[in-house]
């Protein structure tokens, strides 16, 4: 199966820099891609991090589906961790812990809702067993969003 790519090119100094990811911690490549593309304009960042929802049972919202507190706490942590590495470096930043059940589409929707120029994710390299898993968030918001997404390869 052919994979296609739509091309969105990346604004040269954006106003607004949405820096995202589906849960995992961010990587130190990705904070500084978002840093490189802010250091023209210095724009707004916002931070964003997705606690996952995991499911219904039987059609029904349950409360063992949800994100505990201990979920919460440790995307909070990761957000404001962020939030006060970019403060530091001199850039206005904002942060923001989202639950859903599909982190593609509220991504998407945040760049929207944030008015950012590019989204900042990034991507480990798939391994097979990822690929049976489909876990593939990062591509998911790139098709998804109407923002241009600029994807960072990662290191294992």
């Amino acid at each position: 199966m052919e994979e296609r790519t739509i091309e969105r090119t990346t604004p040269s100094s954006p106003s607004a820099i949405l820096l995202a990811t589906a849960g995992e911690p961010f990587d130190k490549a990705v904070i500084e891609r978002a840093v490189a593309l802010a250091s023209k304009g210095r724009p707004m960042i916002h931070v964003l991090s997705i606690a996952r929802i995991w499911g219904t049972a039987l059609g029904l919202q349950h409360p063992g589906l949800r994100p505990s507190k201990q979920e919460w706490q440790t995307q909070a942590e990761l957000v404001a961790e962020v939030v006060k590495q970019l403060e530091r470096r001199g850039f206005t930043a904002k942060g923001r812990v989202v639950a859903t059940r599909n982190p593609a589409k509220a991504i998407a929707s945040e760049a929207l809702a944030t008015r950012a120029d590019v989204v900042v994710m990034g991507r480990r390299r798939p391994t097979l067993w990822s690929r049976l898993q489909r876990r593939d968030e990062t591509g998911r918001v790139a098709r998804r969003s109407r923002v241009p997404v600029d994807i960072v390869q990662m290191d294992m």
